[in-house]
C-alpha cells in the first residue's frame, strides 16, 4: 500500500513530544503525527489524492504501525 514508512522522534524530551512519521503512497510523500490517538497530517493532506475509503485504510495501518513501533 505504501512504502518508506519512518518514525521521527522530534522534541523527544519536551512537553511537545508526539511521534511524527513520514511515508510514500504511490510516489507522493506525506508526513504527519499522532496526537490524542488521532492522525494529524501535514500539507499536503493525502485526501487531496486518495479516495476517502482508501484514506481510512491508510490511517488505520499507519496508526497500527506507530503503536507497534512505540511499544
Amino acid at each position: 500500500m505504501f512504502e518508506n514508512f519512518e518514525v521521527n522522534h522530534l522534541f523527544e524530551d519536551s512537553v511537545l513530544k508526539h511521534p511524527h512519521f513520514s511515508l510514500s503512497i504511490d510516489g507522493h510523500e506525506y508526513k504527519g503525527m499522532v496526537k490524542d490517538e488521532k492522525i494529524h497530517w501535514y500539507q499536503p493532506h493525502p485526501k487531496q489524492k486518495i479516495e476517502e475509503e482508501h484514506l481510512s485504510a491508510v490511517e488505520s495501518q499507519v496508526y497500527d504501525m506507530m503503536q507497534e513501533h512505540l511499544e
